[in-house]
């Protein structure tokens, strides 16, 4: 079905609810800086150390290698430095993190973690091909009660969140590009409140098939 909800067109399906022709938007470090006020710095520790659990919880060990896909301003990993090896990180906005390797690419190593990241993405065909044994993700959760709950939604945020998902059709999508759910949790709510009694931010980690 096609729905527009505030003048913008959005797709649902099996696979979410995806914007339709969403127009460019600017990542860059003015952007990044918003993950520096106070009010993102609140519970910001206990937040990365919630992820980095999850990591090695799914992963199954402590890996070796880890890139964080949309980094912003470094919080996850400079929790990671000294417990993690290599530290990889990839960030549109070219703010850059002195104590970790920038790449343009998708390194070879054990994690990648998409940390509010993912639903940003267009296409996710790159997916087919990432060189990683456990992928990690966090992103709104979305219930989609109807169309006026979407409509006021904190988490509707036009041509920057373009994919909203649940714990059903995540896993649907990912499956397309080869990846098995292996974790599914709740946690960083323990941080990120919402607005009802509902689970606010969904993680999932996922395995090749």
């Amino acid at each position: 079905m096609t729905f527009i909800s505030h003048g913008y067109e959005y797709r649902k399906d099996d696979f979410g609810i995806h914007q339709i022709n969403p127009q460019p938007f600017t990542y860059d470090a003015c952007y990044c800086s918003t993950y520096d006020t106070d009010s993102y710095k609140k519970g910001s520790d206990t937040l990365q150390a919630l992820r980095l659990g999850f990591v090695v919880g799914s992963h199954g060990l402590v890996p070796k290698s880890i890139a964080d896909i949309g980094y912003g301003n470094g919080a996850f990993l400079m929790r990671c430095k000294g417990f993690i090896p290599k530290l990889y990180g990839k960030d549109i906005s070219g703010v850059t993190l002195h104590f970790v390797e920038t790449v343009w690419h998708y390194p070879q190593c054990d994690v990648v973690t998409f940390w509010d990241c993912i639903e940003h993405i267009e296409d996710w065909s790159f997916l087919h091909d990432i060189p990683c044994d456990t992928i990690c993700i966090s992103l709104p959760y979305c219930h989609f009660i109807s169309i006026e709950w979407f409509d006021k939604w904190k988490h509707r945020k036009p041509n920057e969140h373009v994919h909203h998902f649940d714990n059903i059709t995540l896993p649907a999508m990912m499956a397309r590009y080869g990846w098995l759910p292996v974790a599914i949790s709740n946690h960083e709510d323990l941080v990120r409140t919402g607005e009802d009694t509902l689970p606010n931010i969904l993680s999932m980690a996922f395995k090749r098939k």
